[in-house]
């Protein structure tokens, strides 16, 4: 954590200043109308990841960045489909929002990588390498194996490296995950995850995955999930601060600059008690909902929505760091290391 300013300063003024790249919003199609559109603004967010697919095969995930094109389309301008780093900035200066289009899993590409080539000329720019479950490239955080990467994800490693697309690990087993880390000749991310230091599930990443990343020039962003940040996250809802005390860990362990925002907050309305009970039938270790299917402590306390996205910055503020620091883990760390993967130019 850095040392105290010497004058206070204005969280609502820098973070209106500042780039704002939430590096994972899962808000689903559906959902994807002005009340949404109006939480966004509120947010002061510049650029997001989102998470246009989660585990599908290639039609639909490809039919998934179609359809949120379309839908862009009609916000007049409000928020852009975006394709590098040139449209950040034109965010910025706008006022608008950068929207990059993002899969939490490799499966579309199946064991084909044309199919990688022809996705990113629809717009990818961030992939999950797994999801929970093993797939053609290695095993998810969810495989008891804990196998790492086949044959066909180190191609596949190479290939995204190739083309600059961003490759996230947050849902990725701990051997896939380190052996990503050293083969990938860009740096990697983890948008989305909690750290075992607080949770020890296998669905947030050890100290020796953050160590790392962070050796090799990537970048980690905590999600706001309640059981993900504090080990009574699934039976008592934890204040705000519970991110701030993940945050100092973080800090302390990869260093100011490899720290990011990646909150995995979509819009509050999708969530449901059946759908909570499917989760935690099919992905029993991803600690986001307790027994009794309780949806309000699902994220800490003014962390639930895409609105609360300034909160972050009131927290770091609180804690007492410098504006320059503050500034780098609300999207100059980000955009550092995306310039190494995507180049600086569109």
């Amino acid at each position: 954590m850095s040392v105290t300013q010497a004058q206070p300063l204005d969280p609502t003024a820098l973070h209106r200043e500042s780039v704002v790249f939430n590096a994972l919003d899962c808000t689903p199609l559906s959902w994807a109308d002005e009340t949404y559109l109006g939480k966004l603004a509120v947010s002061g967010v510049t650029a997001i990841n989102h998470a246009v697919s989660i585990s599908q095969d290639y039609d639909a995930a490809a039919a998934g960045i179609v359809g949120w094109q379309r839908r862009l389309t009609e916000t007049g301008g409000r928020v852009f489909q975006g394709f590098g780093l040139d449209d950040v900035a034109r965010a910025q200066a706008e006022g608008s929002v950068a929207w990059f289009a993002g899969f939490e899993d490799s499966k579309p590409v199946g064991e084909d990588l044309w199919r990688l080539q022809a996705l990113y000329q629809l717009g990818l720019r961030f992939m999950g390498l797994t999801y929970q479950n093993r797939n053609y490239a290695g095993d998810g955080c969810g495989e008891s194996a804990n196998g790492g990467l086949s044959r066909f994800g180190r191609a596949l490693v190479r290939e995204s490296n190739r083309l600059g697309v961003a490759l996230d690990l947050s849902h990725t087993g701990e051997r896939s995950t380190l052996e990503t880390i050293e083969i990938s000749e860009r740096p990697v991310l983890v948008t989305h995850a909690g750290l075992t230091h607080f949770v020890a599930s296998p669905r947030n990443k050890s100290d020796v995955v953050v160590r790392e990343l962070a050796a090799r020039g990537g970048v980690f962003g905590l999600a706001a999930k309640s059981g993900f940040l504090s080990p009574t996250g699934l039976t008592q809802r934890p204040g705000a601060e519970v991110f701030a005390d993940n945050v100092d860990y973080l800090v302390e362990l990869a260093g100011i600059d490899h720290v990011i925002v990646g909150t995995d907050v979509g819009d509050e309305r999708k969530y449901s008690r059946e759908g909570m009970a499917r989760v935690r039938r099919l992905y029993p270790e991803i600690p986001i909902v307790g027994e009794d299917l309780d949806l309000d402590r699902i994220h800490p306390e003014g962390l639930g929505t895409p609105a609360d996205l300034p909160r972050i910055t009131e927290l770091l503020v609180g804690r007492g760091y410098t504006a320059e620091d503050i500034t780098k883990i609300l999207g100059g760390n980000m955009h550092r290391v995306l310039a190494e993967i995507w180049g600086t130019g569109a």
